[in-house]
């Protein structure tokens, strides 16, 4: 499971960083390229802060806040995958590491996040958000985490209680 589990991470990091790696190549800032179908934009944007840009003016803030949530993901990590047992908890932390990753390698790297996928739509707030894959992962992971930890409490209930 965990052999498994390192190859996902491997994928899913390696995945992101390419694809940033490509639109730093490739495009400009401000330049967009609609996806087929034009509802997913191609874009390059540069967030030094958290989300959206939240503590941009200050990089050894946003430095130092990144390493120590690093470091809270990799504690952990360890502490889920020496359970048994709760694989969609596992799955939800392979994906949440991987995009935690993913935006320290940027971040320690290039000193900010490179930022690609955007959306066509309506609204304007939506429409100005620009995100990467790691941003994803860490939505999806964290859905997963809670989803195993509800799992996990409906299945096993609580051993605490005798």
């Amino acid at each position: 499971m965990l052999s498994a589990m390192l190859i996902l991470f491997a994928v899913l990091l390696g995945t992101d960083v390419l694809l940033k790696e490509r639109v730093e190549e490739e495009l400009n800032p401000g330049e967009e390229r609609k996806l087929p179908g034009g509802k997913v934009i191609i874009r390059k944007v540069y967030n030094r802060g958290f989300l959206l840009n939240l503590f941009d003016g200050r990089p050894a803030i946003v430095r130092g806040m990144s390493l120590f949530a690093g470091g809270g993901v990799l504690l952990w990590d360890c502490l889920t995958f020496a359970r048994k047992r709760n694989y969609v908890r596992k799955l939800g932390m392979t994906f949440v590491s991987a995009g935690a990753a993913s935006n320290l390698f940027d971040r320690l790297a290039r000193g900010k996040v490179v930022d690609y996928i955007g959306l066509q739509t309506e609204k304007k707030f939506l429409r100005n958000i620009t995100g990467n894959l790691g941003d994803l992962y860490l939505a999806c992971g964290s859905a997963l985490v809670m989803a195993g930890e509800l799992l996990f409490a409906i299945f096993h209930g609580d051993k605490t209680k005798k």
